[in-house]
């Protein structure tokens, strides 16, 4: 029994679309970075930071919103995060920068993703469930931009620019179809002549 046989080619998106997805991606998340962190720099010159994430995981001070003592749920070391505090603007604004420019995306995107489980974790601790969504979405958008980082989807950036030619598409196979006749498929239990 002679059966057609076709190869089915699936159509992904192309370089070029895989580029300006990544680029967009990493633009978004980095120039939310970037203003973040050049808004805690600002606010340390006017001397209001880091006294306001301070405030915010102290347990000794009412919430702001309703006057009411604090619940977290695991209290943090003043010290810790203190450091936390002041190691803050100097990440996002480098991430920021890294993640625009895409160099060295993969690392970027990977210390991106591990910045934003530490934010979502002092909003787990302050119980604010309100911003979860939020952090769960710029944790896709990470997750995004580290599938694209590899140099193939990743050609709109710093690294395109200098290892891209390294990883320059190359054919698999050569594909060529079979003269009519010779492909024959053998079903099961059927017996060969």
């Amino acid at each position: 029994m002679d059966i057609p046989s076709a190869i089915t080619l699936r159509r992904e998106p192309g370089a070029l679309t895989r580029s300006l997805t990544a680029l967009l991606l990493r633009a978004g998340l980095g120039m939310i970075f970037l203003l973040a962190g050049l808004g805690k720099f600002q606010a340390k010159q006017a001397g209001a930071y880091p006294g306001f994430i301070l405030s915010q995981f102290d347990p000794e001070k009412p919430d702001e919103k309703t006057g009411q003592p604090k619940q977290f749920v695991v209290k943090l070391p003043p010290e810790m995060v203190k450091l936390f505090a002041d190691v803050l603007p100097y990440a996002e604004v480098g991430l920021g920068i890294a993640l625009i420019a895409g160099i060295f995306t993969t690392l970027t995107a990977f210390l991106s993703g591990v910045l934003l489980l530490h934010l979502l974790f002092g909003l787990v601790i302050q119980g604010n469930t309100a911003m979860y969504p939020a952090m769960l979405t710029f944790l896709l958008v990470n997750a995004g931009i580290l599938w694209l980082s590899q140099v193939t989807s990743n050609y709109l950036s710093l690294d395109g620019l200098f290892f891209g030619w390294f990883w320059a598409p190359k054919s698999v196979a050569d594909y060529h179809r079979e003269p009519e006749g010779q492909v024959k498929i053998k079903m099961k239990g059927e017996r060969t002549p």
